[in-house]
């Protein structure tokens, strides 16, 4: 049995313990690396959103002005048909000032 004793002063227990430490340390690194990875990764798409939604905040604002600015002209087309006139100066009127009563 020459194969056994030899495989036994392969297999002893310090290169057993000196290969498992060296593969722990690698999966160890291994892991640190993918995790510092995956963090920088997760910054990256977490300020993309944050871009995306600043974007579609200002999209959805732009179009309420949009909107707004199309009513307008409608509106003052509609007037203008109608024979209403842009008045020229404002007038103001004072009213006396009043109390509350109880």
């Amino acid at each position: 049995m020459p194969n056994l004793d030899s495989l036994k002063k392969l297999l002893n227990y310090q290169t057993v313990f000196t290969v498992t430490a060296f593969l722990l340390l690698s999966l160890t690194v291994v892991n640190l690396v993918s995790t510092n990875m995956l963090a920088t990764q997760g910054f990256a798409v977490s300020e993309s959103e944050t871009n995306t939604l600043k974007l579609e905040k200002e999209n959805h604002r732009l179009s309420v002005k949009i909107e707004e600015a199309a009513r307008l002209r409608g509106l003052e087309e509609t007037a203008t048909q109608n024979g209403f006139v842009r008045v020229k100066s404002i007038v103001f009127v004072q009213a006396p000032p009043t109390f509350a009563s109880r």
